[in-house]
């Protein structure tokens, strides 16, 4: 019997009826940003066009976007004018309909109220919406594999309630938490010299910039797998637990539980393999328990939304910082990942785009009066010369980036060219060499292996290319690769060494 109602595949009429929304809410939310800055931060932060059930909200959301991008201030005037720009305003109900929103915001206290029931009724609608698309889809064919329907239906569904999902900053205590119960599971098979802005952490690195300042974007470039991430993190991680000073870090490539580990191996110096696998030793398992402990009363905030786009960042900057008044630096990880949101819809290329990101982070930096360090990639015309020392030339995608930066800091390091080679080989093969007579690379070898473990630390030359309000020069830095931290060298040894890179520079 069941298989001849199938055979009939006739879908039966359903009454129709308007999928969930509410008016009042959406005009309410809508005159809280025409009123409040941090209402209209929140907004662009926490919904999308899309949430907004009535097609003028939705014109409205866009014009509260175009205009934060344009640094213009939103209000009842300005929104009007843009709305006659684009001939939208008799669509939305003209400016009476604007006054309507402002006059249904009883008191900006319940804003959040209303966000969250836009929130709600946008993710009914989509949630309802998929379950008639998959209805439609049992109803209007034979179903030849019913398990291939069922996954393709339980991810549209899941698609559904996901789509509208804003991601908010974790916590470190949160992601400390999240590790804790990952490290409980059993085992698988010197003092800073005064600087004028935000310490770096490394008393060398403030000589040279005099710290991290505020207004001001930093660059930090270099090829893949050098030591981007970790110095940023390093960065990060002095600042907010040695300084208590708040960090919030946008994560594009890496989750907030791959970033709390990074920061738990540079805290504890346990290898990141070990913490990965869990193989600890009693030894190491006290040290990242204090570690837990040390990284849960940092004020760390991630942010983990794959495919960010820099109106986002811009928004949960301010909103963040107005929670969270003493907001000292913000990190974005990296440029490469990050969208303007407009370049499909305008037709730009990749280094168009590249250049709002990077006047956006700049403006950001200035807007919130903090640093905001951006990190990116170097091109690969960088493998083709034979001294590949990176230049401010080889920044990818976009001249602008060096044009926008106050700051430009490159990292290299030998071993990352030379295979890493064991030192140890090296210096056997020139035994019986002076060290005069050594070239500088050779000279090099025997002062890093007099210096540190070789096996597991790179040296790794901290190159400030460009700095607008002061000097620029390169300092030293031990990168210790197995859990991830970045140690100062001797001030002697870093003088020596730098003699010796000099040279090297002029061969």
């Amino acid at each position: 019997m069941a298989n001849n109602d199938k055979k009939t595949n006739k879908k039966p009429k359903q009454a129709a009826y308007a999928l969930p929304h509410n008016s009042q809410a959406e005009s309410a939310v809508i005159g809280s940003a025409l009123l409040s800055k941090d209402c209209l931060y929140t907004i662009l932060s926490e919904l999308v066009p899309e949430d907004f059930y009535e097609p003028k909200n939705q014109i409205l959301y866009n014009v509260f976007a175009n205009l934060v991008n344009k640094k213009v201030a939103v209000d009842t005037l300005t929104v009007t004018e843009e709305l006659m720009n684009i001939k939208e305003l008799n669509n939305i109900g003209g400016v009476p309909y604007l006054q309507e929103c402002t006059d249904l915001v009883p008191a900006l206290s319940s804003f959040n109220f209303y966000v969250n029931i836009v929130r709600d009724q946008s993710t009914l609608r989509s949630m309802l919406t998929a379950i008639r698309e998959i209805d439609n889809d049992y109803r209007s064919g034979e179903i030849e594999d019913v398990d291939l329907f069922l996954r393709d239906s339980e991810a549209k569904f899941k698609k559904a309630l996901e789509r509208r999902r804003v991601s908010t900053f974790v916590k470190m205590s949160e992601v400390t938490k999240q590790l804790q119960l990952i490290l409980d599971e059993p085992p698988a098979d010197g003092d800073e010299q005064e600087v004028t802005g935000l310490t770096t952490g490394y008393d060398s690195l403030n000589r040279v910039t005099q710290g991290f300042q505020k207004g001001e974007l930093t660059i930090i470039a270099a090829r893949p797998s050098v030591g981007k991430t970790a110095i940023a993190l390093n960065f990060a991680y002095n600042i907010a637990t040695r300084k208590r000073i708040p960090v919030a870090i946008f994560s594009a490539e890496m989750s907030s539980v791959s970033l709390g580990s990074r920061l738990l191996g540079i805290d504890s110096g346990v290898p990141l393999e070990r913490i990965k696998d869990r193989h600890l030793t009693d030894n190491q398992k006290v040290l990242i328990n204090r570690s837990l402990r040390n990284l849960n009363e940092s004020t760390i905030f991630i942010d983990e939304t794959p495919n960010v786009n820099i109106l986002d960042i811009v928004a949960k900057s301010h909103q963040l910082q107005a929670k969270n008044p003493d907001l000292g630096l913000i990190i974005v990880d990296y440029i490469g990942l990050v969208s303007s949101g407009q370049s499909a819809k305008n037709g730009d290329s990749r280094q168009e785009e590249v250049r709002k990101i990077s006047l956006a982070l700049k403006a950001l930096a200035r807007e919130l009066n903090i640093p905001v360090i951006g990190i990116s990639q170097l091109s690969r015309n960088v493998e083709q010369r034979t001294n590949k020392r990176p230049l401010l030339s080889d920044l990818r995608d976009s001249g602008s980036i060096e044009q926008d930066a106050d700051v430009v800091i490159l990292l290299y390091r030998e071993d990352y060219y030379d295979g890493q080679k064991d030192t140890k080989k090296k210096l056997k093969e020139l035994e019986g060499d002076e060290r005069t007579n050594m070239s500088h690379r050779q000279a090099m070898a025997q002062l890093l292996e007099s210096s540190t473990d070789t096996k597991t630390t790179s040296l790794t030359e901290v190159n400030v290319a460009k700095n607008r309000n002061g000097k620029t020069g390169k300092v030293l830095l031990f990168f210790n690769r197995s859990h991830g931290r970045f140690n100062q060298p001797p001030k002697e040894w870093e003088e020596e060494a730098l003699k010796l890179l000099k040279g090297e520079d002029i061969d």
